[in-house]
């Protein structure tokens, strides 16, 4: 069901939304909905919902995030589908403007043109690798988690910086000094938009020796 902060009684998900700074125009824009105890799935009960559709408006996957204090089952929940053949808000993105790259699929709520890679396994099978060289226009900026390791995002770095694509790869490290934050949502709750504005402002590049080291 859909999320109306204003009508809605579950004081629990009310208290998460607030922490996370997920406003009704957020909740509105990414048609956020939620699961209730009467779920007939115990797995996917009292879950907030996090959609996603593809470039034709059909519904291509879907997160359920546990929002309860004392829940003790795994946080995410996730649809059954191949990961390496889905975009998450596909229909959301503008290809020729700069497209930010995540891990997690909460993470791309907090920007309209981050796109989830649903975790760190990017490869030349995923869909979204083929399709950022067959549409993305501008610069592809790369923002993993703050556990990640340098060899990781030099990895993706250069799964990308080649073709049509190279010289547009940039990167954001978070879990630094800096940007302390693990991912975007972490940095949103923290600061909101102005905390997703010094990350976006923290973006930088590789050359080719710091990629052979």
């Amino acid at each position: 069901r859909k999320i109306d902060i204003k009508t809605c009684k579950d004081k629990a998900l009310i208290k998460f939304l607030a922490k996370r700074k997920i406003t009704q125009d957020i909740i509105d824009y990414y048609n956020i909905g939620y699961t209730t105890w009467d779920e007939s799935d115990w797995s996917w009960r009292n879950r907030i919902v996090f959609p996603s559709y593809n470039s034709m408006g059909d519904l291509n996957y879907y997160v359920g995030r546990s929002y309860k204090d004392n829940d003790t089952r795994n946080k995410y929940k996730n649809c059954d589908a191949d990961k390496f053949q889905i975009i998450l808000h596909e229909d959301k993105i503008q290809w020729d403007a700069d497209i930010y790259l995540v891990e997690g699929a909460v993470d791309c709520i907090y920007h309209p043109q981050a796109l989830s890679m649903l975790g760190k396994a990017l490869n030349k099978k995923s869909i979204l690798y083929s399709t950022l060289f067959e549409k993305a226009n501008a610069n592809i900026i790369i923002v993993l988690d703050g556990d990640t390791t340098e060899d990781e995002i030099k990895r993706i770095y250069k799964l990308l910086d080649r073709g049509r694509l190279r010289g547009k790869i940039k990167y954001i490290r978070l879990g630094t000094d800096e940007l302390p934050w693990k991912d975007f949502g972490e940095a949103y709750e923290d600061g909101g938009k102005d905390s997703i504005i010094k990350c976006l402002r923290n973006q930088k590049t590789y050359t080719e020796i710091d990629l052979l080291i």
